[in-house]
């Protein structure tokens, strides 16, 4: 049970870093797009696979 918690929260962390991005987008000048690819991603792998998709961006 306590497995399941942590995992649904970093998920939500995940998911929320990356509507937090894409909200300051116009300030920030980062652009990553919504999509389920993204979305998924983030997620999955929480912050960590959101700073990988900015890192991925940046190239």
């Amino acid at each position: 049970m306590k497995f399941i918690k942590r995992l649904f929260g970093s998920a939500l962390l995940g998911v929320g870093a990356l509507a937090a991005l894409y909200a300051l987008m116009p300030f920030t000048g980062i652009a990553v797009t919504i999509s389920r690819l993204s979305v998924l991603i983030a997620a999955v792998l929480g912050v960590p696979g959101v700073t990988l998709m900015v890192l991925l961006q940046m190239l």
